[in-house]
């Protein structure tokens, strides 16, 4: 059995190409039983956090791609207490394609900026064991997200158990599927179970 070697490119981006991919839905605004307001509906802008613009157009034009990236608290805008997980770029204005099949394509997709190249001028493969470092730092920096996640739950759960807003809001959040923590960490452990 022949080994296929796959090799991997750099391709840099455009500005705001490693951001969350925005998308649109309708949402009706009348109810059943009178006139709707306005238009019956409106659109409402959200955002896929787990999808790049740039990763979904290489993978509509069938490229396969990895963009390295790494999840961030945000405090919530409109609850100063809760935190939000964003998506982050790793190695902002880069993205790896692997075996592009076509490189001409490959630079009319939008928000492709170029590819890397060498001297010679020809696209630049990288080697295996640097997208593997790559990933072991997106590992890391994945673990390292894990333990502040889980201090701001801890932390946020203390707080809730003075504050009546705050067990309301979380309450709100546990049921929405949201936030969701530990019964140990709230102390309701079953001591029977």
């Amino acid at each position: 059995m022949a080994s296929i070697e796959r090799n991997w490119y750099a391709i840099r981006t455009v500005p705001g190409a490693q951001k969350p991919r925005r998308e649109f839905h309708v949402e009706m605004t009348g109810r059943e039983d009178r006139k709707p307001r306005g238009k019956g509906y409106r659109i409402v802008p959200s955002l896929n956090p787990n999808l790049s613009a740039i990763e979904k157009a290489l993978n509509d034009s069938g490229f396969y791609c990895y963009m390295p990236a790494e999840k961030r608290l945000i405090r919530d805008r409109r609850h100063t207490d809760l935190w939000k997980v964003r998506r982050f770029a790793l190695m902002v204005g880069y993205v790896f394609v692997r075996d592009p099949h076509d490189w001409g394509e490959l630079k009319k997709v939008p928000g492709v900026a170029g590819i890397v190249q060498n001297a010679d001028g020809n696209p630049l493969a990288l080697d295996i064991l640097d997208v593997v470092a790559i990933r072991t730092a997106e590992a890391k920096a994945e673990a390292d997200f894990d333990m502040q996640s889980r201090n701001a739950r801890q932390n946020l759960r203390k707080k809730a158990k003075t504050d009546a807003r705050l067990q309301m809001l979380i309450k709100k959040l546990d049921i929405a599927g949201t936030i969701s923590v530990p019964w140990e960490n709230l102390g309701i452990v079953d001591e029977a179970a």
